[in-house]
């Protein structure tokens, strides 16, 4: 473990892919020995497609949803002193519905589309319906607004007064 060299002013809201509030959590169903991560794991905080029972960070459609942190992610490299990637093979929950803390590229304001990269499963912010080059739309939507790099909390539920973002 290397040593600290930086303070915080502020205690972090959350670490990314925590719950974000108590809704209904729906997660994907998957017959015995299913859903394990793919030959290069699956990284923690992150969208997730399934094929033929192995869990990627990557697809070219909508995605199955979202891996939750549940202190699943190993510490695998000499030294290291954290990891939110899961090994290959190990076992993954992807959850279909729910409101977590993720971290967007992009700025987000309350009541935008989140869209998910089909190459790393990281998201970005949008308008419904939007084309956003290399990312694909979800069912997610932006609860809390913040700027590019920081953690901002998604669901899929909408968000503001009457369902508008407002």
């Amino acid at each position: 473990m290397s040593f600290q060299k930086k303070i915080n002013r502020y205690m972090a809201p959350a670490v990314e892919g925590d719950f974000a509030d108590h809704s209904i959590r729906i997660q994907q169903l998957a017959g015995e020995g299913q859903l394990v991560a793919g030959p290069s794991g699956a990284t923690v905080a992150r969208f997730a497609w399934f094929l033929d029972g192995e869990v990627y960070n990557a697809g070219t459609i909508a995605p199955a949803g979202f891996i939750h942190r549940e202190q699943q992610a190993l510490i695998t490299e000499y030294l290291g002193s954290s990891s939110m990637l899961i090994p290959a093979g190990n076992p993954v929950t992807i959850l279909t519905q729910g409101s977590f803390w993720a971290k967007t590229a992009t700025a987000a304001t309350i009541g935008q589309k989140v869209f998910t990269s089909t190459a790393d499963g990281s998201i970005a912010t949008g308008s419904a319906g939007a084309t956003v080059d290399g990312y694909v739309e979800t069912q997610f939507y932006v609860g809390s607004a913040g700027d590019a790099d920081e953690l901002i909390q998604i669901g899929t539920w909408i968000y503001g007064v009457n369902g508008t973002g407002e």
